[in-house]
């Protein structure tokens, strides 16, 4: 959980001295909504797992991340926003079980691995299909838990795994990255366009004024050669 609490720290510190809250209220949520979410990430990965017999469940990885989703949806649609923060959740979840029955969590360099992985494809994946800011966030939140559920019912049913273990294997760090890389990746996309149109912009401006002095100066021309008709 070491790269996802130093995400979180930044971003907390930030919301702290309102160096983020203008970006925050772009995605629709209030400074002080967004440090409560991180708050109880914060305070959700630092507390016991919560065991049941052969079930485990993380306060950080899963009960936390479930209800911050829930929050984050509301929020998405009552923007009127639903078809696509569903398709992205669905595409960032068969992310998820994939790398998890691929790379596989059976040891602490797989884990990390597995959690890179989804954090980074998983979040790049994400902005495409959401379309917007915050349905990047709810596909990545809500595809990285969907996933760790899955993948977590098919190790215990077809891979012998003993506990089924909602939460955990670094899905919290995946989780976290998903969600900060989805929205670099989206920001960053945006950043090209808006340069792109800005130059397309002011080349058809240049254009535009090219043409005019060409007719006015083909007009002087007119003027000129009627003055000399007249004398």
């Amino acid at each position: 959980m070491t790269i996802g609490l130093v995400i979180l720290g930044i971003v907390a510190v930030m919301l702290f001295f309102g160096a983020a809250e203008k970006y925050f209220d772009r995605l629709g949520l209030t400074s002080w909504l967004t440090f409560l979410m991180v708050l109880a990430l914060v305070i959700g990965a630092v507390m016991p797992e919560i065991k049941a017999g052969m079930l485990t469940i993380t306060v950080g990885g899963f009960i936390v991340p479930l209800a911050v989703l829930a929050v984050v949806f509301a929020l998405t649609f009552r923007k009127g926003s639903f078809f696509r923060p569903v398709i992205s959740v669905l595409v960032v979840a068969m992310t998820t079980v994939a790398f998890r029955l691929i790379v596989g969590v059976g040891s602490s360099a797989q884990v990390l691995a597995c959690s890179l992985l989804t954090g980074f494809i998983g979040g790049t994946l994400a902005f495409p299909t959401a379309g917007s800011r915050l349905g990047t966030i709810a596909g990545a939140l809500g595809g990285c838990i969907i996933g760790d559920a899955v993948s977590a019912g098919l190790l215990r049913a077809f891979f012998g795994a003993e506990n089924f273990v909602l939460g955990g294997y670094g899905i919290f760090d995946s989780i976290v990255i998903s969600m900060a890389f989805g929205l670099l990746a989206y920001e960053t996309v945006a950043f090209v366009r808006r340069k792109a149109d800005d130059r397309r912009a002011a080349s058809l401006a240049l254009n535009t004024e090219a043409a005019e002095d060409v007719n006015l100066t083909s007009d002087e021309s007119e003027i000129t050669e009627e003055e000399d008709d007249r004398r």
